[in-house]
């Protein structure tokens, strides 16, 4: 059995569109767990991280933006106050450090926000990889034993036509001997005939 080129499949612009194989229902149906290999779980396990990690950065990113607001709003309602009290401008101080604290966090965020869809998309087209390859593995095995199948049923067909044949041919000679003997020795003589027959079979 010819095995599946895997760097022709690699090279194929269609599976760089393909959507995400762990979102659909239809490819745990494809690949049951008896299908799977070692390399499908991996690559699983991967694309199902990646798609933690990209809900988890997400909201990470709005829970710094939330804060880093509050920090902002906090420190807008400080500064309308007059007085030069030094608590006051201990806790202004705080609040600017946590603002760029908040900012460079968010921005690490961010750039990791950017990187996680192209992880994905690679870990998702090695996964689609992976279940091609057993997918076609199974469609090229099954095909070589259907050819066996096909060619062990042609020569029972064969073989079949040719009793059914001999069958009808036998039946056709014990009817004409029978009704020959029914003619010649009558249904009375027959009938002890048969019984007498019967008992010996």
């Amino acid at each position: 059995m010819a095995e599946l080129d895997i760097e022709k499949l690699k090279s194929c612009t269609a599976i760089k569109q393909i959507p995400i194989l762990t979102l659909d229902e239809r490819w745990y149906h494809l690949i049951t767990d008896k299908l799977k290999t070692d390399e499908i779980c991996y690559w699983e396990k991967q694309v199902n991280e990646l798609l933690k990690k990209q809900g988890q950065v997400n909201n990470d990113i709005k829970e710094v933006k939330k804060i880093k607001n509050q920090l902002i709003q906090d420190v807008v309602d400080n500064m309308q106050d007059e007085d030069n009290d030094p608590k006051r401008a201990k806790v202004m101080e705080k609040n600017q450090r946590l603002i760029q604290e908040a900012k460079d966090k968010i921005n690490s965020l961010e750039d990791e926000a950017l990187d996680i869809p192209r992880d994905l998309v690679n870990a998702n087209e090695r996964l689609m990889i992976e279940t091609v390859k057993v997918c076609y593995n199974k469609i090229n095995s099954n095909k070589e034993d259907l050819e066996v199948l096909d060619k062990w049923i042609n020569a029972t067909r064969v073989k079949l036509k040719k009793n059914i044949l001999i069958k009808q041919d036998k039946e056709e000679v014990n009817n004409r001997m029978y009704s020959a003997m029914h003619d010649i020795l009558g249904p009375d003589v027959m009938k002890e005939l048969d019984k007498v027959n019967e008992e010996e079979v």
